[in-house]
This record gives C-alpha cells, sequence and structure tokens, in this order.
C-alpha cells in the first residue's frame, strides 16, 4: 500500500510538473492536493510500519552503555514516552479533524472535506500506538525469556 502510494505521488508530481511547462495557463491544482493527503497518510502508515519492524530511528548510544539490568525498564520507558506522545498526537489530531468538519474546510481543488488529510493523524496515531504497544510486549516477553546466569 505505501509503494502504491509513493508511486502515485511520482506520478502526480511528474505530471504536475510536465503540465506546467508545456501548459502553464493549465490549473492543476488537485495534483498538489492530492500529493499532500497520499503524503500524510504514507507518513502515518509508514512509521506503524517501522514500528512493526522494529526499524524506527532509535538512539542505542546510552542503553548500549548501561548495564543489562537497565534494558527492561529502559524499554518501559521508551514504550510510555512513545505512547504519551501518540496519544497527544490522537487527541490532537481529533480537535483538528472536529475543527475542519464544524467550520466546513474544504480543499479548493478536490472539492472534498480538509477532514480527508486531517484524519490521517488521529488515525495513524492510534495504529502508532499499537504498533508500539505490540513491538514493546514482544520485547519485553523477550527479555523475560532470555535470563543471565552467574
Amino acid at each position: 500500500m505505501l509503494a502504491v502510494g509513493l508511486f502515485a505521488m511520482a506520478i502526480l508530481n511528474f505530471v504536475n510538473i510536465i503540465c506546467r511547462y508545456l501548459l502553464p495557463q493549465t490549473p492543476f491544482s488537485f495534483t498538489e492536493e492530492s500529493m499532500m493527503l497520499l503524503f500524510m497518510w504514507i507518513t502515518m502508515l509508514g512509521i506503524s510500519c517501522g514500528y512493526k519492524r522494529s526499524s524506527h530511528t532509535s538512539l542505542s548510544l546510552v542503553t548500549d552503555a548501561l548495564p543489562k539490568s537497565f534494558e527492561k525498564p529502559c524499554l518501559i520507558v521508551s514504550m510510555a514516552c512513545s505512547g504519551a506522545l501518540m496519544i497527544l498526537l490522537f487527541w490532537s489530531g481529533a480537535i483538528l479533524v472536529q475543527n475542519q468538519l464544524r467550520y466546513g474546510n474544504t480543499m479548493p481543488g478536490l472539492k472534498i472535506s480538509a477532514a480527508w488529510g486531517g484524519m490521517a493523524i488521529p488515525a495513524g496515531a492510534a495504529i502508532i500506538l499499537f504498533r508500539v504497544l505490540q513491538v514493546g510486549a514482544k520485547k519485553l516477553a523477550e527479555k523475560a525469556e532470555v535470563r543471565v546466569t552467574p
């Protein structure tokens, strides 16, 4: 799904650039709005995919220097911080969508509600929160299985 979205963005951008130079008076604002919508959804879904694969950006410089006994508490703090951020993002995204619907914001080129783009934030935050908890629980279970014998 992410690859299809990126491909669609590339095609829309290419068509927009070609038409801008060949047909300078042609209004193609819908391509920019379509790319913005795709970018918002792809970004949020891509972050959740990164969490699922544990390939998200992480700074292990500090945790690598700590003793093994600190791995589990660091993982719990990391999960809590990521979870809190996603809850905050969900909450602020939900307020954004409510305001877009309340005031009837529309995208002029596509003639659709701006809430379609805004919905990427709370929906993506919910999916990311699920992945944070899923991967964190899996890593905690792995840490519990590995026992160091003296």
